[in-house]
Order: structure tokens, then C-alpha cells, then sequence
């Protein structure tokens, strides 16, 4: 007779995210590209619209003003859509501009700096306000919007140190570039859209999203998203603050409300305020939209409330369509459950 053996156990699947297993953010945390697409449809055909109605219906240079205003708005968009994908808004971005902005103008007309430099500067101190902003949400693994939003009295404080005036008037001569700084917004929106499709990218900077505990602490390659949201979103401030100038050839020091007409841009958008998810021309087509309303506004002599009407209703509007892109992209990962990996010995 054969040696007696113990009857064969059951074999225990071990549960999702476990040994053997991928996370369980893996298969069923699908960043669905065609439902943003279908939602930048329709955004699209909402900006052919207004922009076919400006152009007929107003004169011409509205179309102009409207694009020549989206390309220093839609570099803070961009930067402010970057910090929301790796799950670290900027609520300082604004302030930074004006930071930018202010410094600049100071030192182009108090120590006759020359503009190049003095814009070098701006954007290379911009940057490195990102940075340290990027390190202590790391290092103390707290929300971005919590740093970012304490951030704004110190930078605010900055300002009011050396600027005597609210605006410091810069000439530029010449007209001002509303193709190219239309097309650079272009290419570093879309741009970074592509590329952050990529999922080498996406992976690694996105990590702060987590159904987990909030409150733990995340380590140093969960904060890396932080670090680049808001290092990069603060570059991208800082060179918004040349065409601004430019464009206005005055400097603003308070640059807050850059940071509400841009967030209201990004939402229309679909960029999500939960991270990582995004399209790839929502921010875009966001930006044009929020932009040739108010120019419409302006040329219909609209007064300051209906200007924070526009950007409120914008605001809402992107949230719904963020909660709605977020239900039919969880809608269509849990009609597709992940396949479980094949038993041992098969």
C-alpha cells in the first residue's frame, strides 16, 4: 500500500494588494483617457462656438485680447493642472505670479537691472519657493493645501517688503506676442498632458493619491509627487510673470486672484481634484473658454461682481464634470474586475 499522505488543504487566494497579488489600485484604478476625450469634445465645441460669436459678433481684437489673456493665465493653469495631477495643489500660485511679477518690475526700474536678468531671477526664486514648499509637505507628510494656502501671507509678506506701490508700471516697447506666448501655453499644456500619460511618470508623482489613512506618514517616495507638483507649478508661475508684465506693462503685487480664475480653468478642464487623472486638452480648451467669456464680459462693460460670477459658475461647472468623470471612469473599472493570477504549480 502507498504511504499514507494528509488530504490535500484548500488553497486561500490571498486578498488584493497581498503577496503575489498587484495593488489594489493596480487594474481596478484604470485612468480611463476616452472619458476625459469625450468630455474635451464637448469643451471643444463650446470654445468653437464663442470663439465663431466673438469674431462675429464683436470686433475682432476681442478674440485677440481674450487668446493674448490665456497665455500668461494658461501657463498658471498649467501649473496649477500639474500640481492637482500628483495630488499637491498650489493654492500659492497666484501669489508666486505676483511675487514674479513685482520683483522683476523692482528690479528693472529701482535698480536698473536689465530685463532678461531680472526675470531670470523671478522665475529662478519662484522655483525655489516651490521646492521648499515641495520638501515640507514631504518631509512632514501633510496636505499641500494646508502648506500652500500658509504660504500665501509669507509670500504676500515678501512682497510688501520691498514694494512701495501695489503696481510698478514697466514699459516694454513693442507689441505684445499673443501668438507665441499662445503657442508656448500650447505646447507646455498639451505637452505635459502627453506626457504625462506616460506611465513611468504618471506612477511615481501620483502616488498621493491613496484611499488609505490621510494622516500617515508616506515616506519620501510618496512625497516625491509633491516635491515635483510644486516645484514645477512654481517654475511655470514665475514664467507666467513675463507675458503678464508684458502684456499689461505694469506689475501687480497682489496676485491672488490669479490663483481662482485659473483653479475655475482647470476644473472646467477635468483635471481631477482627487489627482493623477486628467486629460490632455482639458486645461486648454478651459483656459480659452474662461478667457473669451471674460473678455466678453469686459467688452459688454460687465461690473466686477458678474467677473466672479463667471469664474464661480466655471468653478462649479468643473466640479460636477470632475465628479462625473470620476463616476463613469469607476463605473467602467468595476465591470471589469481584475483577473486573479493562476494557482501555484500551473
Amino acid at each position: 500500500m502507498p504511504p499514507w499522505s494528509p488530504p490535500p488543504q484548500p488553497q486561500h487566494l490571498p486578498r488584493p494588494g497581498g503577496p503575489g497579488l498587484p495593488p489594489a489600485s493596480g487594474p481596478t484604478e484604470r485612468d480611463r483617457l476616452s472619458v476625459h476625450l469625450i468630455w474635451e469634445g464637448v469643451l471643444a465645441l463650446i470654445t468653437v462656438a464663442l470663439m465663431i460669436g466673438t469674431v462675429v459678433m464683436t470686433p475682432h481684437q476681442n478674440l485677440t485680447n481674450a487668446l493674448a489673456q490665456a497665455g500668461y493665465l494658461g501657463l498658471v493653469a498649467a501649473g496649477l493642472a500639474f500640481s492637482l495631477r500628483t495630488g499637491s495643489p498650489n493654492l500659492a500660485i497666484g501669489s508666486v505670479v505676483g511675487l514674479s511679477s513685482t520683483l522683476a518690475a523692482y528690479l528693472i526700474t529701482e535698480q536698473q537691472w536689465g530685463k532678461p536678468a531680472a526675470f531670470l531671477v523671478a522665475i529662478i526664486l519662484a522655483t525655489l519657493i516651490g521646492l521648499v514648499l515641495g520638501l515640507i509637505v514631504a518631509v512632514l507628510s501633510v496636505p499641500a493645501w494646508a502648506v500652500t494656502l500658509g504660504a500665501v501671507a509669507v509670500i504676500q509678506a515678501i512682497v510688501f517688503s520691498f514694494a512701495e506701490n501695489p503696481i510698478i508700471p514697466v514699459r516694454f516697447d513693442g507689441g505684445y506676442p499673443t501668438a507665441m506666448w499662445y503657442a508656448v501655453f500650447v505646447v507646455v499644456s498639451v505637452g505635459g498632458g502627453a506626457l504625462w500619460l506616460v506611465p513611468g511618470i504618471r506612477r511615481p508623482l501620483s502616488a498621493l493619491r491613496d484611499p488609505g489613512d490621510p494622516a500617515r506618514w508616506t515616506g519620501p517616495r510618496i512625497g516625491l509627487g509633491a516635491v515635483a507638483g510644486l516645484t514645477g507649478s512654481s517654475f511655470l508661475a514665475g514664467l507666467a510673470a513675463v507675458p503678464l508684465v508684458m502684456r499689461l506693462q505694469a506689475a501687480e503685487t497682489n496676485g491672488a486672484n490669479l490663483t481662482t480664475v485659473a483653479f475655475a480653468a482647470v476644473l472646467l478642464g477635468g483635471v481631477s481634484v482627487f489627482g493623477r487623472r486628467g486629460g490632455l486638452f482639458g486645461t486648454l480648451l478651459g483656459v480659452t473658454i474662461v478667457a473669451i467669456t471674460q473678455t466678453l464680459v469686459s467688452y459688454n462693460n460687465g461690473h466686477l461682481w458678474v467677473f466672479n460670477l463667471v469664474i464661480g459658475l466655471a468653478a462649479l461647472l468643473g466640479i460636477g464634470a470632475n465628479r462625473a468623470l470620476e463616476s463613469v471612469t469607476d463605473m467602467l473599472n468595476r465591470s471589469r474586475p481584475p483577473a486573479l493570477p493562476p494557482p501555484p504549480g500551473l
